[in-house]
């Protein structure tokens, strides 16, 4: 009895130990939360709004198509860039777009997928399956910086402008809300336009310049979101992840203190039933 007394006391210490430190991951994920995502939704309004700039001016007559308009015959080449995080401990965030982009190989079977990757785990994974890694960006830690976002833009325009890929695509998870994040993958380069009315503009020094400019602005605007998307998702399913892990250790806390006091209760009424029936004897 003394025995399962002591143990049940060794795994509630244990457990209080786990709730502490997934108590604290779960508060500095709230606080990281907290403070990107305030730049994710000053992004996305802004984004927008050179997007639309952006199918103005691509529909102007008197412009030059930009190299990152153009679309290609297809050569049988592709780029897949994807993001996943450097840790884990955030429940399905890099699971979902790791089998994501595994089925986006699979559909493209026939092509050649070149692999741009964002994260250690998605790094680890198509490494031990030998896939083809072109580069892979490791240690963000779903901490943004604009040295890097800028990095990851210019290697995959460059994939492009080389011709040694016909299209890059980039897999990540959109944040919805703190509870929803979805992954999805979409098509980066060439950038496609929406057909609108054409608009002339007057502007100096000439429009194809500015297009240029603003095609390779918008295609690091974009980089930039998705990147904030990605890593607003990463700590709120860190966060959704470490308080169900937190309240799980709560429930089994009090199952685990519920059963001690069980067994100290049967060990005073055993003891006390051992005393009564000396006494009883003695009278005897």
């Amino acid at each position: 009895m003394a025995q399962s007394i002591k143990q049940i006391k060794n795994r509630i210490r244990s457990v209080e130990s786990t709730k502490k430190v997934t108590g604290a991951m779960q508060m500095v994920s709230v606080a990281k939360l907290s403070r990107i995502d305030k730049q994710l939704y000053a992004l996305r309004p802004f984004s927008k709004r050179l997007i639309k700039l952006l199918n103005n001016l691509a529909a102007c007559p008197s412009v030059a198509v930009s190299p990152l308009l153009e679309k290609r015959k297809p050569t049988g080449n592709i780029a897949l860039c994807l993001v996943t995080a450097d840790n884990g401990l955030c429940a399905l965030y890099n699971q979902n777009i790791i089998h994501l982009a595994e089925e986006f190989i699979r559909e493209n079977a026939g092509l050649n997928v070149k692999l741009v990757i964002i994260g250690q785990k998605g790094f680890n994974y198509f490494k031990s399956r030998n896939r083809q890694i072109i580069n892979a960006y490791l240690g963000l830690n779903a901490h943004y910086s604009d040295t890097s976002c800028d990095k990851i833009t210019e290697e995959l325009c460059g994939l492009f402008l080389s011709r040694q890929v016909d299209k890059v695509y980039i897999a990540y998870t959109h944040f919805e809300n703190s509870l929803v994040q979805k992954a999805v993958v979409e098509q980066l380069l060439y950038v496609g336009t929406d057909y609108i009315k054409p608009v002339e503009y007057i502007a100096e020094p000439d429009l194809t310049s500015i297009l240029m400019d603003m095609v390779q602005g918008y295609l690091k605007v974009r980089m930039r979101l998705i990147l904030l998307e990605s890593f607003t998702s990463e700590h709120a399913a860190r966060t959704v992840a470490m308080k169900a892990a937190t309240d799980n250790a709560k429930d089994l806390l009090e199952r685990l203190i519920l059963s001690r006091n069980k067994l100290r209760q049967a060990s005073i009424t055993q003891e006390i039933l051992e005393i009564s029936s000396s006494v009883e004897a003695l009278k005897g």
